[in-house]
């Protein structure tokens, strides 16, 4: 530091130097005390965190005598075990009331399974014994279908015969017996080796081309000649009736 000369400076300056150097004296003393205040502050915030955490420490309580100090650790330790003897005890309650839950968890779990593995179950029998009525229906529907179906074609077979047998009978043709019920088959018959016609019968000409059976044919010659007389007739009837004249007999029938 440097030292002035005071004998030609002006006095104003050296009162401001003085100033200055108070000010500087006091901001060291308040530094001192800043530091001093935070150690002390430092160990108050050593002694509380110690004071929570239930560690009490001989050097803190200097000011109090060993029996007092006895005394409060012995209570301190014996609130402490208390507490934890009783932290025990509800860790043991917490222990079996999860074990409890988790036990009944697990039978609601099995009882939930089971009764879905029922009810799938009895889906999947309601659905089989559907199936199967519906399967016996089907084959019920179709059995009487077939049935009705063989009917009316027999009653439509027996029809055409009788129709005809009457075009026939007008047309003065013999008359075809009507068909009998087909004969037990014969063992012996049946024994015998069969023709080709015979085992085969879907080879034949007959078979493939029903249309030509001499029988049909007959039939359809028969039932065309009737309908075109038939139309020859009403046509006859159409011109006497336009001319005026009187209708002839009618056809004798042989």
């Amino acid at each position: 530091m440097t030292i002035l000369d005071t004998s030609d400076q002006d006095p104003s300056l050296m009162k401001l130097w003085s100033l200055i150097t108070e000010l500087s004296e006091q901001l060291n003393q308040n530094r001192d005390i800043s530091a001093g205040i935070y150690q002390q502050a430092g160990g108050i915030k050593t002694q509380a965190v110690h004071a929570q955490t239930g560690f009490v420490l001989r050097r803190f309580n200097l000011d109090k005598p060993k029996e007092l100090y006895d005394a409060e650790l012995e209570r301190m330790n014996t609130a402490m075990s208390m507490e934890n003897i009783a932290l025990q005890h509800d860790n043991k309650q917490l222990n079996a009331l999860i074990r409890e839950y988790e036990q009944t968890l697990e039978t609601l779990m099995n009882t939930f399974r089971n009764r879905a593995k029922d009810v799938q179950e009895r889906e999947l029998a309601l659905s089989r014994e559907y199936e199967t009525q519906l399967l016996a229906r089907q084959e019920e529907c179709d059995s009487h279908d077939l049935g009705s179906s063989t009917t009316v074609y027999e009653s439509l077979g027996r029809i055409s015969h009788v129709l005809r047998q009457l075009l026939r009978a007008q047309g003065g043709e013999p008359v075809e017996p009507e068909p009998t019920a087909a004969p037990e088959p014969d063992l012996s018959v049946a024994l015998k080796p069969l023709a080709v016609e015979d085992r085969e019968p879907w080879t034949t000409l007959a078979a493939r081309e029903p249309w030509t059976a001499p029988a049909v044919t007959g039939a359809d010659h028969a039932l065309e000649r009737e309908i075109e007389l038939a139309r020859l007739e009403k046509e006859n009837e159409e011109l006497r009736r336009m001319l005026g004249v009187a209708p002839l007999p009618a056809r004798s029938q042989s």
